[in-house]
């Protein structure tokens, strides 16, 4: 009996204690009071009920927050899913060019984060891809309002991510030269005007009055080159069986309003900033990515299952795209 007693009392121990001491880092460009760092702490009040605790720290340089978890600071990093391919190549790929064209097909995805087919590329033995909090379409926003074309793109300075090849691919097909930036000082290199053209999701432009800061003909081309979300990595040795799904689970019920919030801030931008593009271009562009895209499929760079499972989700919210079957 004593026995019994004791196992029961070391058990409840283990459980009681097995995240008292964890820290999740966190990028958050706008800060501790941003948004992403607010669904963070959404998150740390929901897994209490698990009996796991942890604090978030915040970081606004993304690369110091991955550095710490690099570090075994934290068992838990919240960073861009550009920057997190590395622990996860399906989650990772959330970031592809021409793969997550909106919020709509983004909730889409969220759902099925604990489909079994989905959850067993999530987890590895170091690391656990455990959700992604949605921030929106990457678009491409300039200071020229005479650019709107493809063909006008050449010769242009694009901000591209030194550790995303698919994005330096894609300038130079269209004849531009990309300059390294990362997402820390990507905004401050456009301002000074080191850089022509940046890709950025309307969360990242909030804090600004553009035409202030950047010039008074900046505009935003309403394309998606790519979809920008906070991917949740952590080291599942640091927490209990099956804790990765609980967490994938609140993300599947939290979809529709984690994706309107991403709405939300895209809608807050003035409508004068936005330049639509015509069908015509918009097929022109939607074909210049697809074969950029495709060509990192059949390299290994994208994970081949995401991108199939993103094309049918895709076309199910717009049967015009033009990789959808006819029907």
């Amino acid at each position: 009996m004593k026995k019994i007693c004791l196992a029961l009392i070391l058990s409840v121990t283990a459980v009681a204690s097995w995240a008292e001491d964890q820290v999740w880092c966190a990028y958050d460009p706008i800060g501790s009071q941003g948004d992403i760092t607010r669904r963070l702490n959404d998150i740390r009040l929901y897994a209490q009920q698990y009996q796991v605790k942890f604090k978030v720290v915040t970081y606004q340089k993304e690369q110091q927050a991955i550095q710490a978890f690099d570090d075994g600071k934290c068992s838990g990093l919240a960073a861009s899913n550009f920057n997190t391919y590395r622990y996860n190549q399906f989650m990772g790929s959330t970031a592809g060019i021409g793969l997550i064209p909106n919020n709509r097909t983004a909730k889409s995805f969220l759902q099925l984060l604990n489909h079994p087919t989905i959850e067993k590329r999530l987890v590895s033995k170091n690391y656990e891809a455990i959700g992604m909090i949605p921030i929106g379409t990457a678009y491409m926003v300039l200071k020229n309002k005479n650019l709107s074309r493809v063909a006008q793109l050449r010769n242009q300075r694009i901000g591209v991510l030194p550790n995303n090849p698919p994005q330096q691919a894609l300038v130079r097909s269209v004849g531009a030269q990309p300059v390294y930036v990362d997402l820390s000082n990507a905004i401050a290199q456009f301002k000074q005007n080191k850089i022509d053209i940046i890709a950025a999701p309307v969360y990242g432009l909030l804090p600004y009055n553009l035409q202030k800061e950047f010039g008074p003909d900046t505009q935003v081309i309403n394309f998606p080159l790519a979809y920008f979300g906070v991917n949740l990595i952590i080291k599942p040795q640091a927490y209990p069986a099956n804790f990765g799904r609980k967490i994938r689970g609140w993300f599947v019920q939290n979809s529709q309003l984690l994706t309107n919030r991403a709405t939300q801030w895209e809608n807050h931008l003035p409508a004068y900033y936005w330049v639509d593009v015509s069908f015509y271009e918009k097929q022109s562009y939607d074909v210049m990515v697809a074969k950029i895209r495709n060509q990192y499929v059949l390299s290994g760079y994208y994970d081949a299952y995401f991108v199939q499972l993103m094309k049918r989700l895709r076309c199910m919210d717009d049967p015009r795209y033009f990789e959808c079957p006819i029907r």
